[in-house]
């Protein structure tokens, strides 16, 4: 049974069938939050790559892969395994799209660390689980804005 814990009534739902379950006090109950990580991380997280990018002078793409995924986060983006015919050592990358909030909240917290220990600046912005996104300074603010506004610019030209 899936429940949007964003509705009141189903809140209620989720609680009485919880409470019902508790009572029974037999069986095994599974409980996994299957909330996507919101539009606004998935936006903020890629302007994080796109200014790492242009820091680093490469592409947005190589910095998603190689400084996101392979180095500030392995544990959450990249499995290891043999080939069963071949016997070589694969990678595979999970896809941002597949991270819950909280998951997604860790990957930008990570890559932000990351970047700032090896010298380079990201802008902080805190993502509330409701969405929305408000920033630690003004400079923060004005550097995601910039950003924005260099991406919509150069897209002009693809």
């Amino acid at each position: 049974m899936n429940y949007d814990l964003s509705i009141q009534d189903e809140r209620r739902s989720f609680i009485r069938r919880a409470n019902a379950l508790l009572k029974k006090q037999r069986g095994n109950v599974s409980l996994k939050d299957e909330s996507n990580r919101t539009l606004n991380q998935n936006s903020y997280l890629h302007i994080l790559c796109r200014i790492l990018a242009a820091q680093t002078g490469v592409t947005e793409a190589y910095a998603k892969q190689v400084y996101l995924k392979e180095l500030a986060n392995p544990s959450l983006f990249v499995t290891v395994s043999k080939d069963k015919i071949t016997g070589q050592t694969v990678r595979y990358y999970r896809s941002t799209s597949d991270l819950t909030i909280p998951e997604m909240r860790r990957a930008i917290t990570d890559f932000r660390q990351w970047a700032s220990e090896n010298g380079y600046y990201l802008p902080e912005a805190v993502i509330a689980d409701d969405g929305s996104m408000t920033f630690a300074s003004e400079h923060d603010k004005d550097a995601y804005h910039q950003a924005l506004i260099q991406t919509s610019k150069l897209e002009q030209y693809l």
